[in-house]
């Protein structure tokens, strides 16, 4: 490439606690200071989501950094991230130590589900992560940490209306003791939406309802038990697709009907000195997705996953410099496919898949202004091929400069999913039990400089990425005459540019801002480079606030996507065609004035100039909407 690439790393904001504010959780297996990690990051804040607005996680994700965000439609629509070029299942999500990716959606998190209400933090580690934590971490990892207590006894709530017919109400509760804390949030969203095809005039709408629980208690000076629960039910509302005339969509009366429920158990406990550091979690993951046209039942997909993690870790000298962890990591996956049979067959089916990783790591953070990290982990796959991935990472920071320059190189994997292997629907694809896991290989160079003088920072980090074994969902396969899936030949090429820039321009007006530079090439059957599908070359993101003492905030987003292909299916038997998306502008504003104390009045306008954009070829978004409501916290 001509243009040498760059990374942002954001700076951290204010967290629920000191100790979260200069540490990462998900950066290394036990908590690496910021400015010692050797990985790209970003976190996001309670108080950055606050000051937009933000509803669903997803929009805030959006202005990260090599994320390429794909929504097919309105609000709670199936919304796709793609991060450095690879594809939407192969970053993992955690919801409070929960592995959130979904077995019965070919391993992709379902991010239209995810309201922002009970998010206190987002850490987002790019590059490949597989060595800590397994398949679907190939491209990076996104870890979303929930409310906690903090205060005595809390009660807060909010309610805000709007365009589309849109409401959203919520509330929270939270409470803490001599050695317990608890926090209780819930909230819900209903919405008319907005017609999702080009033709027609039906709206497409969605519901959810969310109940979040996070609980603690420490039982000694040295143990602490923790549980998470968290539901998620939703309902959307999409269309169907004209086979005859287009291959597009068109207005239909199709729903989907779904619920996720997340749990976690955990004890943590660590020896007197606190050298010797254990801890053990049980997970559970139950999802469950049900189709419906005009009421008439069409299919559903279900799944659970058990997973047991055992990690123990050791200070292998006073001053915690050098640390040693090891880490069993058990987990167990039910598949379940429910449909009409017909004369294509019979799509019903339950699958299953047991996965044991066996993961070592070194962290190094005594060395001077040097730190190092080193991880090494095996995968035990009771269907398919095992596979070894490993990470290495270091980093330098200068004290008098505050400059840190960071360095990673590593591989990644990504397992098989269920509908790769067994099929979806039997009219429509068949699976290839035969697959092999994806894999990929990268590196990354960068850098943080501050600049006191103009208070103000940037940062820059170039990466190189190659994906092999890519599984490809739509092979023809003669025998059956269907659609299959296949390992591919070759290797898809991944490189980058992502630059940002952070200042403090007085005492009450921030500006942030980042750009990302993509090339992501995939080689098609006769040899030849094409660019790969919905991830364009350019994105650009600015955000501005203005806070006036403590009553009032403005906040002023600017999302900008470059133009980037698609692929379109026209009715057969005419050959797929490459078509070209034309990129778009999104501007946001949020404002908000404390009235009282514990009253705070809230407005925004989302897409200002009322942008006519699609991510998906075929498939409308949303233009202007304003939304107005009340946050109360006595």
């Amino acid at each position: 490439m001509s243009l040498i690439p760059l990374v942002l790393a954001a700076t951290l904001a204010a967290a629920q606690d000191a100790d979260l504010e200069d540490v990462l959780v998900t950066a290394s297996r036990t908590p690496v200071p910021a400015a010692r990690a050797g990985s790209s990051y970003t976190v996001i804040s309670r108080e950055e989501l606050e000051r937009r607005q933000i509803v669903y996680v997803a929009d805030a994700l959006r202005d990260v950094p090599g994320f390429a965000m794909s929504r097919v439609g309105t609000l709670g629509s199936q919304t796709q991230f793609r991060v450095r070029g690879a594809e939407a299942n192969q970053v993992m999500v955690f919801i409070d130590g929960v592995e959130a990716n979904d077995p019965a959606s070919g391993g992709e998190f379902l991010f239209e589900q995810l309201m922002a209400t009970e998010i206190e933090r987002i850490e987002v580690i790019r590059g490949p992560q597989s060595a800590l934590w397994g398949s679907d971490a190939l491209a990076g990892v996104i870890n979303l940490i929930t409310r906690r207590g903090t205060e005595p006894f809390s009660a807060s709530g909010y309610l805000e209306a709007g365009s589309f017919s849109t409401t959203m109400t919520g509330g929270q509760l939270s409470a803490t003791g001599d050695v317990f804390d608890l926090n209780l949030g819930i909230s819900h969203l209903d919405t008319d939406g907005a017609n999702i095809s080009r033709t027609g005039d039906e709206e497409d709408g969605s519901r959810n309802s969310t109940l979040s629980i996070n609980a603690g208690a420490r039982i000694s000076d040295r143990t602490r038990l923790e549980l998470f629960a968290r539901r998620t039910e939703s309902l959307t509302e999409f269309d169907g697709t004209d086979f005859v005339t287009t291959g597009l969509p068109v207005d239909a009366d199709r729903e989907t009907d779904a619920t996720q429920q997340y749990l976690r158990i955990s004890a943590k406990t660590s020896s007197a000195s606190e050298r010797w550091r254990h801890q053990l979690s049980l997970t559970q993951l139950e999802t469950d997705n049900y189709n419906t046209d005009t009421g008439a039942f069409l299919g559903s997909t279900a799944a659970e996953k058990l997973g047991m993690y055992l990690q123990t870790s050791v200070a292998l000298d006073d001053a915690d410099a050098h640390r040693l962890t090891f880490a069993i990591d058990r987990e167990t996956q039910d598949f379940a496919q429910r449909g009409p049979a017909s004369f294509f067959g019979d799509p019903n089916q339950d699958q299953a898949l047991d996965t044991t990783g066996y993961v070592l790591e070194y962290q190094g953070v005594g060395l001077g202004p040097f730190s190092v990290s080193a991880a090494l982990r095996h995968d035990d796959n009771s269907a398919f091929d095992d596979i070894s991935t490993y990470r290495l990472t270091g980093s330098y920071r200068a004290v008098s400069s505050g400059i840190r320059v960071h360095a990673s190189a590593g591989t990644g994997q990504k397992s098989p999913t269920f509908v790769d292997r067994f099929g979806f629907f039997s009219d429509e694809f068949v699976g290839n039990p035969d697959l092999k896991p994806e894999k990929s290989k990268g590196w990354e160079l960068g850098f943080d400089l501050p600049l006191s003088t103009l208070n103000a920072s940037i940062a820059a980090t170039y990466f190189d990425e190659q994906l092999e074994d890519e599984i490809d969902g739509f092979v023809f396969d003669p025998a059956s005459t269907f659609f299959t899936a296949a390992n591919r030949p070759g290797k898809s090429e991944r490189s980058g540019v992502e630059l940002g820039f952070n200042a403090d321009l007085s005492g009450s007006v921030d500006l942030s801002a980042s750009y990302t530079y993509l090339d992501s090439t995939e080689r098609q059957a006769l040899g030849e480079k094409v660019d790969e599908t919905r991830r364009p070359k350019n994105m650009f993101a600015l955000s501005l606030n203005y806070a006036s003492g403590m009553r009032t905030n403005i906040n002023f987003n600017l999302s900008y996507n470059g133009s980037q292909d698609d692929v379109a299916f026209p009715p057969f038997p005419q050959p797929p065609e490459r078509v070209r998306l034309d990129g778009y502008t999104l501007i946001g504003v949020a404002a908000s004035y404390q009235l009282t104390p514990g009253v705070q009045l809230i407005g925004r306008i989302e897409n200002l100039l009322d942008e006519n954009y699609e991510d998906v070829v075929g498939f409308n978004t949303p233009g202007v909407g304003a939304y107005f409501g009340v946050r109360v916290a006595p």
